[in-house]
């Protein structure tokens, strides 16, 4: 089995350097005001590198969104990892989304413009995609403790997703996130609650 080429090892160092640049500038300028001339200037590529990985500025966005979600995935995994029990576990997850849901990228990126951007039903289809089965797992685990009563199904989990999605946005447009942050995760916690066996 052959390695890779010194061309596509650039290819990807390429592609790489084009993802970040719209990050920044997507979390910056937004969607709309961003062109794919200012983020070819800032990747240090030449427009052309923009075009050979990306068919137009709307692949370059969803691009941009993805690595948002794989850099929540990262650090809430890390830290679910790290929990001694399923409800520990809950909380930590909690925890990361919520911060995250507050850093200035995430928040413009994947909580304010994907939706507008990529539309709604391509936006939740990725979401779902990178949360949906992890949430799913967490239910899971909720369950084998025999505290918890989870439905069969999807819906709990879609609906958990969803709860989640909304407390994120609430507190990363709060004037007072710390605070909005703590309010939603009681929330959440109560809404977990209703799901203990004989609740």
């Amino acid at each position: 089995m052959t390695g890779r080429s010194r061309r596509d090892e650039y290819a990807e160092q390429t592609r790489v350097a084009v993802v970040d640049a719209a990050v920044s500038l997507f979390a910056a300028n937004g969607y709309a005001a961003t062109t794919i001339d200012a983020v070819a200037a800032k990747a240090r590529v030449a427009k052309g590198g923009v075009y050979h990985h990306f068919a137009n500025k709307a692949e370059l966005f969803e691009a941009a969104f993805i690595a948002m979600e794989e850099r929540l995935l990262a650090r809430i995994t890390v830290a679910i990892d790290g929990a001694t029990d399923a409800e520990q576990m809950v909380t930590s997850g909690i925890d990361v989304f919520l911060a995250e849901c507050c850093e200035p990228d995430f928040r413009r990126i994947a909580l304010l413009e994907a939706p507008i951007a990529l539309g709604w039903v391509r936006w939740k289809e990725i979401d779902e995609r990178f949360f949906l089965g992890l949430i799913r797992a967490v239910l899971d685990d909720l369950a084998s403790t025999g505290r918890y009563e989870i439905p069969d199904g999807d819906l709990t989990a879609r609906m958990l997703l969803a709860a989640l999605t909304e407390a994120g946005l609430a507190a990363a447009t709060a004037s007072r996130p710390k605070a909005e942050v703590k309010r939603a995760k009681g929330v959440i916690l109560r809404m977990l609650h209703g799901l203990r066996a004989g609740a």
